[in-house]
């Protein structure tokens, strides 16, 4: 190799000063900064292009709010001088060093690794799992830069094809690479079926009868769109939210792009009415927390437009000026605005329909309102139906005591503290839909608010929650795309394991419209869809659903407490077990390890084993009362706490033994009845591998607890038994091992 002597360049002419020597050494050293670069120019472009990528991932991810035609002009421009300066910077100071290296290319190869790490790691990504990624990318780049040398040297045009392989071949597999897990293909809930008990039964995922117009509310003044501009169709009031940010809180950045401060916030909406005479029942939507500079509110029209079709007045409403962006963050009281800017537009549409002459005078009907959020606006919805909970002086709110909220569907709903408490709204239907695949709110949340769902008897409600196996959290809303992370982390997501985004659109508009025609107008034909996705089978995408369901006749015989032995209950009720090797009152954990519904017994078995309730004659007297129709209880698979091979992968089945005082007993199969579900596995990433450290460990745990109701009919157990004599309830597991949650014992009665 042919190293240069740098004591060469430093002249020895006596009339030189010291001074003089140095510089002229100084300028040997920077002109010869690129020596050992000659002949790499085509790695060098390769690089350059590897930098760039990543710059482009960079304002994909990282909006201004310019448009992304713009965004793109800054970065890639900023990207290349970037990239000149420091690689010719390093360079010189390397030569300086006397790097014996190509240190144009090292000092190129540093920027693009330090730029690939700083934009994953901006995401979240993880420490080790970004540093593997990074140097994947690094080692790509490197490929890339070997096929255009390769291409641009002078050997024969076979040997160029012979050695393109290798890089070829690296490309290939990394845009390949997929493994899956074991358990990789969750078993439809279909399955087994042959046929559906609802051939005469209008799909509610299919178009209504309605025509449907389409409106547009909004002050007037729009800077981005003018369907809330100067070409609304209705111009709507502002509002003042100042009471929810502190002083100087609201950034100049965020007045600059929306035009407005927090004392002027819009009230705009996009609106599908159903065409013809009213009043229809109203249906606001609200999208949740997604960068402000891309806009969420149009990414519901398919819901919306398919609402009215059948008779609903359904509005998006637009919530993006408190959407988080990364140049000023978010609001402080993020989920308050949220709920306090539903309120808002409720009282602003009051107005509107009881304004003599105004477009929607008798259009909407006031009385019946049904909120529907996605993410956070699903956790606003809850917060605006308990709304006194969050808001105790507020004016602006008056004439909210007025609006009844009967209806909350939570669509992959968030569920944080605010002010150290939760909604816990009481007498609501209430609706949540969550995808075991939500990469984003990761834990099914919604069976959290589920549980604090509380009836009072003195209405006809009903509550459920619905965990789908392929479903997502971004699926939801068509805007959002199909990546539950923004850029680069939305690469690194498993596209497997995935409904297709119509599929995903179509069991939103099977579940919504089904629900709102049961609970809005009492269409109880829809009811059993609630109770066992089977009778959805025609209508729904096929897919794992577990099911929940709880209404207000609903009478628990037991209820669980920690705190109590696990032998007795507070209503004098005892309970015995036999050959169980776990049995336990507990609280199912989430995926995070937090609690995420009230206590129910835990029970594990081996090969078998039985659980046994004992009514005595008093509480028998005071229980029944001789309309009740349907034994039920909840039951969630717990076998992820198993180690080795049956961790997830259990398969139990069971019978219910009752028994009467004269010692008649009936037994009912479950699974003559019921598939009991298996555990829902779910691979978030490309790399199961990697699983543990992407995201700092986030999606590490594969498998989380899902409720699914068992519902039996009391004439199919009584025969001519009365219930006031049934002093046994036993449940006899077989197949193990088993574990298993169970909670929501009790009957359903005929209201």
């Amino acid at each position: 190799m042919d190293f240069e002597d740098p004591l060469e360049e430093i002249p020895k002419r006596k009339k030189e000063g010291v001074a003089g020597r140095i510089r002229f050494w100084g300028v040997k050293r920077i002109k010869n900064a690129f020596y050992w670069d000659k002949g790499l120019e085509g790695v060098l472009l390769a690089m350059f292009l590897a930098s760039t990528v990543a710059a482009a991932i960079g304002a994909l991810a990282t909006p201004t709010g310019l448009g992304r035609g713009m965004d793109m002009f800054m970065y890639l421009s900023a990207n290349t001088g970037a990239f000149a300066g420091i690689a010719a910077g390093g360079a010189v100071l390397l030569s300086f060093l006397y790097f014996p290296l190509p240190r144009l290319l090292l000092s190129a190869s540093a920027y693009t690794a330090y730029l690939a790490y700083y934009i994953q790691e901006e995401a979240n990504l993880g420490a080790y799992f970004t540093i593997i990624m990074t140097g994947v990318f690094l080692i790509s780049a490197y490929m890339l830069g070997g096929l255009i040398q390769l291409w641009r040297g002078r050997i024969r045009v076979g040997l160029k094809l012979i050695y393109s392989l290798i890089p070829a071949a690296w490309f290939v597999f990394i845009f390949t690479y997929h493994p899956t897990i074991e358990h990789h293909e969750p078993e439809s809930s279909f399955a087994d079926i042959e046929e559906t008990n609802f051939s005469d039964i209008t799909d509610p995922g299919e178009p209504g009868i309605y025509e449907v117009q389409k409106l547009y509310y909004g002050n007037g003044q729009d800077r981005h769109r003018d369907h809330f501009g100067e070409g609304t169709d209705i111009v709507s009031s502002t509002v003042d939210a100042s009471a929810y940010f502190d002083d100087e809180e609201w950034e100049p950045w965020r007045t600059r792009f929306w035009g407005f401060d927090e004392s002027a916030f819009p009230l705009n909406g996009e609106m599908w009415l159903p065409e013809g005479e009213g009043p229809f029942p109203v249906v606001l939507i609200a999208h949740g927390n997604h960068r402000m500079e891309n806009f969420s509110d149009a990414g519901y029209g398919y819901l919306g437009e398919h609402l009215a079709s059948h008779g609903y007045a359904a509005i998006s409403l637009d919530q993006n000026f408190v959407n988080f962006s990364n140049w000023t963050g978010s609001p402080n009281e993020d989920m308050k605005l949220r709920t306090w800017l539903y309120m808002q537009h409720l009282l602003e549409l009051q107005v509107m329909q009881e304004t003599e002459g105004h477009l929607l005078e008798n259009k909407l009907d006031i009385n019946e309102i049904a909120l529907v959020g996605h993410s956070r606006g699903g956790q606003a919805a809850a917060m605006a139906a308990d709304y006194e909970r969050f808001f105790e002086e507020d004016s602006t709110l008056d004439g909210m005591e007025n609006l009844e909220i009967q209806t909350v569907v939570g669509l992959a709903p968030t569920d944080q503290e605010v002010d150290e408490t939760r909604p816990a709204p009481e007498d609501i239907n209430y609706l949540t839909l969550h995808g075991a695949r939500d990469g984003d709110v990761h834990n099914f949340r919604g069976d959290r608010q589920y549980s604090r769902i509380t009836f009072s008897g003195e209405e006809s409600l009903l509550k459920s929650a619905v965990y789908i196996a392929e479903a997502n959290h971004s699926q939801f809303n068509t805007d959002w795309g199909r990546a539950d992370m923004r850029l680069p982390g939305g690469l690194f997501l498993s596209r497997e394991q995935m409904l297709e985004p119509e599929e995903q659109q179509k069991l939103t508009k099977v579940y919504l419209t089904a629900f709102f025609e049961a609970v809005i107008r009492g269409e109880e034909d829809y009811v059993p869809l609630f109770q066992d996705v089977r009778y959805g089978s025609s209508w729904l995408p096929e897919t794992k659903y577990v099911t929940r369901y709880l209404d207000s006749s609903y009478e628990p015989l037991v209820s669980f407490n920690r705190e109590n032995d696990r032998t007795m209950f507070p209503e004098g009720i005892r309970a015995e077990g036999e050959s169980f090797t776990e049995w336990h009152k507990v609280s199912t954990l989430d995926r995070a390890g937090s609690r995420k519904a009230p206590d129910g017994v835990q029970l594990e078995w081996g090969v078998d084993g039985e659980y046994s309730l004992l009514l005595p004659d008093e509480f028998r007297n005071e229980y029944f009362e001789g309309n009740e129709a349907a034994f039920s209880f909840s039951m969630a698979q717990m076998d992820r706490e198993f180690d080795g091979e049956v961790r997830g992968d259990t398969s139990p089945a069971a019978d219910i033994r009752f028994v009467f005082t004269d010692g008649t007993e009936t037994l009912i199969s479950v699974d003559d009845l019921y598939n009991i579900p298996s555990s829902i596995w779910t691979q978030y990433s490309r790399y199961p591998f990697l699983e543990d450290h992407f995201r700092e460990g986030k999606y590490e745990e594969a498998i989380e607890p899902a409720f699914q109701t068992y519902m039996f009919q009391t004439d199919n157990f009584t025969e001519e038994m009365e219930l006031q004599n049934l002093e046994r309830i036993t449940w006899e597991f077989y197949d193990g091992p088993g574990n298993i949650v169970i909670d929501d014992i009790g009957f359903f009665r005929n209201e």
